[in-house]
Parts: structure tokens; C-alpha cells; sequence
């Protein structure tokens, strides 16, 4: 089965280059988070609530989890390049529609769905497409490196141009003329063909048990290991840009600037400390992800600080130990992911991955429902108790690491 993996790859790089489909990740990534720096704008503005303006945040997650629930068995089945065009005609489309927000309210809503559609397939498809091109745990790695790239530019540039013009409407249209251009490009691209992937060597099967076995040890290394840490990839880079602004004003007065430089300091981070990190990414190891929940739990501290006093200075901080805890749970839990997934099941088990990651993007939107019930900082001491609780479950879990999984995996 290795042997077959390595051939899959070289086939691969003979058909593109990683970087084709990585700026793919770039694209969406962008389209993903352009709202994200215009919370207090649109609340200033367009007179949203703040209620109103996290919710259409949100409701991106109606597109992405039935984009990751289904779309990647699917990529698996049939290929990566398909939803990959995908991926980027739902950004363009998330785009367009949210242009439509200056009309009606229901257009940003439209818009943040159609962007969840295009990102969660970007996220099994493009990722499972990296992996497959690249070299032993370089795929993680880069598609990792791309997503929080993405995440990264699309605020940047939003805050610049609304900042400057006043128009949102603007700044989604300089995002859906390049991201159409690009999706030109990639018809061009080559892929392997679906039934490559669905390959398997009789020469290389392992006896039926001791199949068994590692795919029960793999299992459960994955639901008990890898998944406890998910929530928190996306929990630590919402609330690094969504809750820390809102912690240091009240409802709807955190400036434009603000807003924008926090969400860039916080995915600037995520994407800065992944290449930094990489030498101490053993998947053998839990120690990664226990680093990056320590990161996480100390990035809630410092939201609590910041729930109680309003520092700007404090809440900068807090969002760049946040990003950094958002880029190093990326890397530890997709590479985790991708070294145990086979190609048959590769967009499968991204997709699950991807969708508890985004639970922790409703973190704001569940932040602006309790804050006129309660003093925020009890939301966040909730949050780091959970943290804590997640770091217990994964070290408990450090027996289905590989070269520790017993032959005897029922427990």
C-alpha cells in the first residue's frame, strides 16, 4: 500500500504543480473571511445589531458543513479537480451575492452561505489534492500554510479598500473578478484519474486482521486524539478576530481599523508560525497538540484580561497568541489526519476533520447571544475550562499514536 501511495504521488507531480491548486486554498481562504473585518462596520453603517452582524457571520456554516459532510467521500470517489472548479465558481458566487447586502440583508446572508459551500469543498478537495501531490508530511504543511494565508489576506484587503472607499460592495468585487480568472486557469490543470486513487496492490494487502486492527486503532486515534483539538483550530482564530474587538468597546463602537488590524495580526500569526513549527510536527508524538491547546488556553487568559479591563494593547495580544494557537492545531491536527488517512478515504476524513474545526466558529455568535445575559468574562472562562478539559482528553489519548497502539485496541 505504501509503495502505491508513493506511485500516486509521483504520478501527480507529473500532472501539476502544488502550488495550482494551493492558491485555490488562497482564493477561498480570502472569500472566507472578507466579511470578517467589516463586523463593526456594517454595525455602524448598516445599522446591524450585534446579534444581527455575528449571525450573518455564521451562517456561513449552512454552506461549509454539508460541503464538508458530503463533498468528501465525493472527492474521493471522483476526483479532486471537479469541486475544486467548484469551490471557487460558490466563492465567486458568495461574492457576488454579498455585493447584494447593499439591497438587502438577505444578500449577506446568501453570500456567507455560497462562501461556506466554496470553502468547505476547497477544504477536502484542494487539501486531499496538495497531499496527493506532495511529498511524505510536506502536504499538510502547504495546504495548511495556504488556508491560513487565505484567511490572512481576504480581512487585509477588505479593510483596506472599504476603509478607503466606503464600499464593501468594492472590495467583494475585486475578490470575484480574480477568483473567476483563476478558476479560467485551472480547467486547464491536470489531475489523476478517480480510479488511480481507488488503486490497492493485492501484492501489498495486509492479512484481513491485522487490517482490522489498524483501521480500529486509526479510528479511534482519530476520535479520541484529533478531534477533542479540532473545535479549537477555528474557535482560536474567531475569537482572536471576532470577540477580542468586541471585548475592548461596546456593542458595535470597535473601529474599522481595529477590527481589521486584529484579524490580520491573528491569521498573520497562524500562517507566520506554521513554517517555524514544522520541525517539531511528529505525528508519532502528542506533543504538538498539546503545545497548541497550551497556546490556545493561554490566548483565553488573556481574553479574560481583556473581558475585565477593555485594553486595546491586551486584546492585540490575546489575538496574536490566538493566531499562533490557531496555526500550530492546524498543522498537528491535519497532519494527524493525513497520515492516517489511505487515498480511498482521504477527502472523507478531511471533511470530518474541517467540520469539527468549525464548530469553533460559532464561538462569536454564541459570545453575542450571552453577552446581554451575562459579564463576558464568564463566556470566556467557560471556553478556557473546555480548552483544558480537551488538552486532559488528548493526552489520555496518546496511546493510539503510532508505534503505541496495542494489538489488543478494545478498551
Amino acid at each position: 500500500m505504501g509503495e502505491v501511495g508513493i506511485a500516486l504521488s509521483k504520478t501527480a507531480r507529473r500532472t501539476t504543480s502544488w502550488w495550482l491548486p494551493g492558491i485555490c486554498l488562497i482564493l477561498t481562504g480570502w472569500c472566507a473571511n472578507q466579511y470578517v473585518s467589516l463586523i463593526s462596520w456594517y454595525q455602524q453603517q448598516r445599522l446591524l445589531s450585534e446579534f444581527e452582524a455575528m449571525l450573518v457571520m455564521g451562517s456561513y456554516l449552512l454552506g461549509m458543513i454539508p460541503a464538508l459532510m458530503f463533498g468528501g467521500p465525493l472527492t474521493d470517489r471522483f476526483g479532486r479537480k471537479p469541486f475544486t472548479l467548484a469551490a471557487l465558481a460558490f466563492s465567486v458566487l458568495g461574492s457576488l451575492a454579498l455585493m447584494g447586502g447593499w439591497y438587502t440583508e438577505a444578500g449577506l446572508y446568501l453570500g456567507r452561505v455560497f462562501t461556506g459551500l466554496g470553502m468547505g469543498l476547497a477544504m477536502v478537495a484542494v487539501t486531499s489534492w496538495v497531499k496527493l501531490i506532495s511529498p511524505g508530511p510536506a502536504g499538510a504543511t502547504r495546504a495548511a500554510l495556504c488556508t491560513s494565508a487565505g484567511f490572512a489576506i481576504g480581512p487585509a484587503i477588505s479593510g483596506a479598500i472599504v476603509g478607503s472607499s466606503q464600499s464593501p460592495e468594492l472590495a467583494y468585487a475585486v475578490h470575484a473578478v480574480a477568483t473567476l480568472a483563476w478558476l479560467l486557469l485551472m480547467l486547464t490543470a491536470k489531475e489523476e484519474q478517480p480510479a488511480v486513487l481507488r488503486q490497492v496492490d493485492p501484492a501489498d494487502a495486509a492479512p484481513a486482521a491485522h487490517q482490522m486492527r489498524t483501521s480500529m486503532a486509526n479510528m479511534k486515534r482519530f476520535t479520541r486524539l484529533v478531534l477533542p483539538a479540532a473545535p479549537w483550530v477555528f474557535g482560536m482564530a474567531a475569537t482572536g478576530f471576532a470577540v477580542v474587538p468586541a471585548l475592548t468597546a461596546e456593542p458595535g463602537q470597535s473601529s474599522l481599523l481595529y477590527s481589521t488590524i486584529t484579524v490580520l495580526v491573528t491569521m498573520g500569526m497562524g500562517a507566520a508560525i506554521q513554517p517555524l513549527i514544522r520541525r517539531f510536527n511528529d505525528v508519532s508524538r502528542v506533543g504538538l497538540l498539546l503545545w497548541g491547546l497550551g497556546v490556545a488556553l493561554a490566548g483565553l487568559l488573556l481574553m479574560l484580561v481583556v473581558s475585565l479591563t477593555g485594553s486595546e494593547a491586551v486584546g492585540m495580544a490575546a489575538s496574536v497568541v490566538s493566531g499562533a494557537a490557531n496555526g500550530i492545531l492546524l498543522v498537528a491536527g491535519l497532519s494527524q489526519v493525513l497520515d492516517l488517512a489511505g487515498p480511498a478515504d482521504l477527502g472523507k476524513l478531511t471533511g470530518r476533520f474541517y467540520m469539527c474545526c468549525f464548530i469553533g466558529f460559532t464561538f462569536p455568535t454564541l459570545f453575542a447571544l450571552w453577552r446581554p445575559m451575562a459579564h463576558p468574562a464568564l463566556f470566556i472562562g467557560l471556553l478556557a475550562i473546555c480548552c483544558a478539559a480537551s488538552m486532559v482528553q488528548v493526552f489520555r489519548a496518546r496511546k493510539y499514536l503510532p508505534g503505541r497502539i496495542p494489538q489488543h485496541v478494545t478498551d
